[in-house]
């Protein structure tokens, strides 16, 4: 009996001793993989993916975000602010008024809410967020602590890449007593409205909303990804100037929390091949990084079009990412679509750590 009593303390003392250790180990970050994101959703074509997809290099993790299932992203940082959907190609029109249930379709008629390349308009460039991500320039304006400055906005859901039209919808935003958000929303000519509390939680960048389904599961824990792969909106020469534009196969990186990147290019694929495979954590620990969103962009492709030659993946590139633990990893993309061997919408990569 008493041996019995030993043993079964000495059992718990380890437990105990075991649980605490596990809880110290830190995972090391993985040393790299080959992945093929999963951009498609269906049965849609690759250049329409249905889904963003988030890589964490450290983890060799992939999670994919359904472009269609969200509608508004809550910022969880000191700032109140609320994006619109740009993967869709969402716009929002602010009407001057903070009754919401006097807004109705009179108050946007002769609006529109597309985005014509060829003839671009101050209008619709206040109607989306800022293309770069500067959360001071989004298209809902700051949410104020004083009620009144809070107007009703009326949001278009977008279109893009064969997502069905849906009716517009009305909403306003106010702070909450929680340190939240209070949003009410409806149908742009309902006369009663629902209300919601959205929570800020710190380990995200932002948290999701969907007016069919509510709070939803959108981009992970912001320490868990550092690029993502998606259609968007995004910025297209025209002239001397740039406009917005939608496209597909966009990278942005995790600039919200510290990842930073830089490019290399060089004279030809085969240089750029050799520079890849001897570049070192010396010569990373040497370079200029930047958190700009779209350091990646659409620059590491090229589309199928008349004037472009050579459709793929360009293999004069390659990418440089320190994500928000401080590793280095060397990125380079493999395919991209039927011209190089891969398949649109399903992209293939790779990236290694540098050590």
């Amino acid at each position: 009996m008493k041996y019995a009593l030993w043993l079964t303390a000495l059992v718990l003392c380890f437990a105990s001793c075991d649980k605490t250790k596990i809880e110290d180990i830190k995972v090391p970050a993985s040393t790299g993989s080959t992945l093929k994101v999963n951009g498609i959703a269906g049965s849609e074509q690759g250049s329409a993916a249905g889904n963003s997809v988030f890589i964490d290099f450290s983890k060799d993790k992939q999670g994919t975000l359904s472009r269609a299932g969200w509608d508004l992203a809550f910022y969880c940082g000191s700032d109140f602010r609320v994006l619109i959907n740009n993967t869709t190609a969402a716009m929002a029109k602010v009407i001057n008024k903070t009754d919401i249930n006097t807004v109705n379709s009179s108050d946007v008629a002769g609006v529109s809410f597309e985005l014509d390349i060829a003839n671009p308009s101050p209008e619709a460039f206040a109607m989306i967020d800022d293309i770069d991500g500067d959360l001071s320039k989004t298209a809902i304006p700051v949410v104020s602590s004083i009620e009144a400055e809070n107007k009703v906005i009326v949001i278009h859901r977008g279109t893009a890449g064969a997502v069905t039209a849906r009716d517009l919808i009305k909403i306003r935003v106010q702070r909450n007593v929680n340190g939240g958000y209070t949003l009410q929303y409806a149908p742009i000519d309902a006369t009663t409205f629902n209300t919601v509390d959205i929570a800020k939680d710190e380990e995200y960048n932002f948290k999701y909303w969907s007016f069919e389904q509510g709070e939803v599961a959108g981009e992970p824990r912001k320490a868990d990804w550092d690029i993502m792969w998606t259609m968007a909106i995004y910025k297209t020469p025209l002239g001397n100037d740039f406009v917005a534009y939608v496209f597909s196969d966009l990278v942005a990186i995790n600039y919200l929390n510290g990842t930073m990147a830089v490019e290399k290019e060089y004279a030809t694929a085969a240089e750029a091949t050799t520079a890849f495979n001897n570049y070192t954590k010396a010569m990373a620990e040497a370079e200029i990084f930047v958190s700009e969103r779209w350091k990646i962009g659409s620059r590491w492709r090229k589309t199928a079009a008349p004037s472009v030659t050579d459709p793929g993946v360009i293999k004069t590139r390659f990418y440089i990412v320190k994500d928000s633990q401080g590793n280095y990893y060397r990125l380079k993309f493999l395919s991209f679509t039927s011209e190089d061997g891969g398949e649109r919408g399903r992209p293939e990569l790779r990236y290694e750590l540098l050590q």
